[in-house]
């Protein structure tokens, strides 16, 4: 909704901007006009994103800082200040919580990149940390090739590669390296 308002507004002005200063023989020099693809950059403070599915919010996004690039190429948002992000299911019922000290997202590809301290949480008082960690919207998963960790109420395992959904209640790691049992007594974020 906010890009196709942007994009209405710039539509417009461009038209009026076009119909107002062309005419006859001016037309013909718009044909030399090159295009270039200039990065604009617009910022927001203390945002909230909430994106839902059949009118019911699915994942609602906090950040204090927002920085979306406007290139023709490779649009996309920066979230330089960190990221957190609150996953619900169709009762709004929270599943998992998840937050990372750095996040782009590429609007083409439809990818997060989550880097710097990522954690995610699930009610099932289960929790992922890494380095870095890959949303994928359209397939709805989240993976990562690095080293991941994961705490769950009677086990602490590590290794390389994890995959799950995007509630983080079904994950698997690739490549374990170390796995402890133990008694866990870490609070749910939520």
């Amino acid at each position: 909704m906010f890009r196709a308002t942007i994009n209405l507004k710039y539509g417009i002005f461009l038209f009026l901007l076009l119909n107002s200063a062309c005419s006859g023989n001016e037309m013909k020099d718009l044909d030399n006009i090159t295009l270039k693809d200039d990065v604009g950059i617009e910022r927001a403070e203390g945002i909230e994103l909430l994106y839902s599915d059949s009118s019911v919010v699915r994942v609602a996004i906090h950040a204090p800082t927002l920085l979306r690039y406007i290139a023709r190429d490779t649009p996309k948002q920066v979230f330089p200040d960190g990221v957190d992000a609150d996953f619900y299911n169709d009762q709004h019922i929270q599943t998992s919580k998840m937050t990372a000290k750095y996040a782009e997202q590429f609007e083409k590809e439809r990818k997060v990149y989550l880097r710097d301290s990522v954690f995610i949480w699930n009610n099932k008082n289960e929790m992922l940390e890494t380095e870095e960690l890959i949303w994928d919207e359209p397939a709805e998963k989240i993976y990562s090739t690095k080293y991941v960790k994961i705490t769950t109420p009677t086990q602490i395992i590590e290794g390389y590669g994890f995959k799950s959904n995007l509630d983080f209640t079904d994950w698997e790691i690739y490549n374990v390296s170390g796995q402890m049992e133990q008694k866990n007594m870490m609070d749910s974020p939520f």
